[in-house]
């Protein structure tokens, strides 16, 4: 069965690109470009794994993380931004275990593919 991933990342044009590229990995990929359609598609399908870029307009990365905590979100998710010191920040706030992974912008596909196969 297809995996179903929900890539949420405010530049549209990296956004194209990773649904381009996991599309041809074998993956259901759409896109977000902030946190508020975000959440309207996190409540509409379900998805497996969310690509949740950090700062984004209107509803921020860890704020829209608390919401799917309180939600009820069952799928796992892997944090994203272009400062990797914010990775170690991230692991202190203690945001649950629905967190599977960080990675940094730009990004190693070969790592993001990895980090994929496991969440």
């Amino acid at each position: 069965m297809k995996r179903k991933i929900l890539f949420i990342d405010d530049d549209k044009e990296l956004s194209e690109e990773m649904v381009d590229l996991l599309s041809s990995e074998g993956y259901g990929v759409q896109a977000a470009f902030d946190g508020l359609e975000g959440v309207r598609l996190i409540n509409k399908h379900p998805y497996d794994v969310i690509l949740l870029d950090i700062k984004m307009p209107f509803i921020n990365g860890l704020d829209l993380l608390k919401i799917m905590e309180n939600t009820g979100f069952k799928g796992k998710v892997i944090l994203m931004s272009g400062k990797p010191f914010l990775e170690k920040e991230i692991k202190k706030l203690g945001l649950g275990p629905m967190i599977s992974g960080f990675i940094s912008k730009p990004y190693d596909v070969n790592r993001l593919l990895d980090i994929l196969q496991t969440a």
